[in-house]
C-alpha cells in the first residue's frame, strides 16, 4: 500500500501515464474507504471528500472519467498482491501431508441489464447480465490463491479446465461438482497432486474383476450393505468411459430421510423437464460417494470425509462478502466504475482476511480457541476509518499501533461458537488431528 508501489502498479496497468490531480494513492483511498459505506455516495460527494482529505479540486466529471478499463486493471493488480503465502498454519496433523489444501468455488449475482455486453448473464429475462467471482484459498493457512471476476455464463467446469496448470506437486484439491471433469482430475493426478471430490452421478464406475472392467451395480451394493449392516465401505474403482481413472471410492450410506429428500427433489425437477428419474440415479442417491487418490493407510477414510466437509468454509466466506460488505449491491453507475468499486471491496476484504489469519494461528496455539471469521470481519468493517488513518500516515509505527489495537479487540469475544447437532470447523480440526472420534453428517 506504499505510494511507491501504487505508482509502479498504476504505470504498469496504464492507469498512470502522466502526473494528474488524482494520483493513484488518492484514487485508491477514495474508493477503498468508501467500500464499506452503507450509503452510496454520488460522484459529487466523492469529489468533495477528495477536496477535504487531500486539498485537491476535481470535478465530478473529472472523477468519473478516471473510471476506465485501466483503473479496473490497476485495482486488479493491487488485489493480486494479496495472493500471499502465510507460513504458519493452525496446526499440522493430516494437513502437514500436503503442500496446499486448495478449496475453490464461485459466487454469482445479477447486474444491471446495461452491463450485458461486458458481463453476460445466465440467460432468460431476469439475468441478462450477471457476474461470477472465482475464489480459491489454502485451508492450511488461509492464503488467497486465486481471485478472478468473469461473466456469469462462464461455467465452473471451464474455469477448472483453464486453471488446471495452477495445481502443483503435493497439493490437495477439494471442489464441488460444478468443477468436475474426469480429464481435469486425471491431469491433477499426473501433476502429483491429490484430490477429494464427490462422484458425478453420470460418471461410469468400474471394478476390475478377472482382468476385466465390470460396472459397479449400486442397487446390488445397497442390498449387500443393508443385509450385512455396513454403513461405510471403500473400494478401488476406475471412473470414466474412456479414461478409466483409478481412484479410491468411499461409499457412505445416508439415512433414509436424506435419501427421501434427494428423491423428492430429483422427481420434482425431472417432472418439470418431462423426464423420469432413472433407477441408477435412485440407487446412487442412497450413498454419499467421494473419490480420492489418497491412500487410506496414509489418511483414513473418516478423516478424508471430514476434510471434504471443510469445503463449506468457502460458503461462509461468500456469505460474509455479501452480508457484511454488500459486494452484490449495485447503484446506478457506469460499468467500469462498478468494476473498480468491486475490486476495491475485494482489496479491503483481502486486507482484513490477512489481518485475521495472521492472528488466528497464534491465538489458537496460545488460547486453544479459534476466531470466528464472521465476527472478526464485522468488527474490522467498523474499524475501517481507523485503518484509513493508519495507512494515510505512511508510518510503520502508526500502523503497528493500529494492528495491536485490532489484536486486542478480536482476541476478546470473537471466538467461534459451537452449534447444536452440527460440527463446526474447530471440531472438524480436532477430528482431523485424531484428538477425537466425533463424526456426524454435516
Amino acid at each position: 500500500m506504499s505510494e511507491e508501489n501504487l505508482n509502479y502498479l498504476a504505470i504498469e496497468s496504464g492507469f498512470k501515464v502522466r502526473e494528474s490531480k488524482i494520483s493513484p494513492r488518492i484514487f485508491l483511498d477514495n474508493l477503498l474507504f468508501n467500500a464499506t459505506s452503507d450509503v452510496k455516495k454520488s460522484l459529487n460527494n466523492l469529489s468533495i471528500e477528495i477536496k477535504q482529505n487531500f486539498n485537491v479540486d476535481v470535478s465530478k466529471q473529472g472523477l468519473n472519467d478516471r473510471y476506465t478499463e485501466k483503473s479496473a486493471n490497476f485495482l486488479k493488480d493491487i488485489l493480486s498482491q494479496f495472493c500471499f503465502s502465510l507460513k504458519e498454519p493452525i496446526d499440522e496433523g493430516w494437513f502437514g501431508l500436503f503442500n496446499n489444501i486448495r478449496i475453490k468455488d464461485s459466487t454469482k449475482f445479477v447486474l444491471p441489464e446495461e452491463f450485458k455486453e461486458q458481463m453476460k448473464g445466465f440467460g432468460g429475462v431476469s439475468s441478462k447480465s450477471a457476474t461470477c467471482i472465482q475464489y480459491e484459498f489454502d485451508l492450511k493457512t488461509g492464503s488467497m490463491l486465486d481471485s478472478n471476476i468473469t461473466p456469469a455464463n462462464r461455467p465452473d467446469s471451464a474455469d477448472a479446465s483453464e486453471t488446471k496448470d495452477n495445481i502443483n506437486l503435493n497439493d490437495l484439491v477439494i471442489r464441488d461438482l460444478g468443477y468436475y471433469s474426469t480429464k481435469v482430475l486425471e491431469h491433477f493426478i499426473k501433476q502429483g497432486a491429490f484430490l477429494i471430490s464427490k462422484l458425478n452421478a453420470k460418471t461410469l464406475v468400474y471394478e476390475m474383476k478377472k482382468e476385466k472392467y465390470v460396472h459397479v451395480d449400486f442397487g446390488k451394493l445397497y442390498k449387500w450393505m443393508s443385509k450385512n449392516k455396513h454403513t461405510q465401505i471403500e473400494k478401488q474403482v476406475y471412473i470414466g468411459l474412456e479414461t478409466k481413472l483409478p481412484v479410491c471410492l468411499i461409499i457412505d450410506l445416508v439415512p433414509v430421510e436424506v435419501f427421501n429428500q434427494r428423491m423428492l427433489k430429483a422427481n420434482q425437477y425431472n417432472k418439470r423437464k418431462g423426464y423420469k428419474t432413472s433407477d441408477e440415479y435412485a440407487h446412487r442417491s442412497r450413498f454419499n460417494l467421494l473419490i480420492t487418490n489418497i491412500a487410506f493407510d496414509t489418511v483414513p477414510a473418516q478423516a478424508i470425509i471430514a476434510l471434504y466437509h471443510t469445503r463449506w468454509q468457502i460458503e461462509l466466506i461468500f456469505k460474509i462478502w455479501k452480508s457484511t460488505f454488500g459486494i452484490h449491491k449495485i447503484g446506478k453507475m457506469k460499468y467500469y466504475r462498478w468494476l473498480s468499486n468491486l475490486y476495491a471491496k475485494l482489496i479491503l476484504i483481502a486486507i482484513y482476511w490477512q489481518t485475521i489469519l495472521q492472528n488466528r494461528s497464534h491465538l489458537y496455539k496460545t488460547k486453544g480457541k479459534l476466531l470466528s471469521i464472521d465476527k472478526c470481519f464485522k468488527t474490522l468493517k467498523d474499524k475501517t476509518p481507523n485503518l484509513r488513518g493508519a495507512i494515510r500516515h505512511q508510518d510503520k509505527k502508526t500502523f503497528v499501533q493500529f494492528m495491536v489495537s485490532i489484536i486486542e479487540i478480536i482476541s476478546d469475544k470473537h471466538w467461534l461458537e459451537k452449534k447444536k447437532n452440527k460440527l463446526n470447523f474447530e471440531q472438524i480440526i480436532y477430528l482431523l488431528y485424531c484428538k477425537s472420534n466425533i463424526y456426524a453428517y454435516i
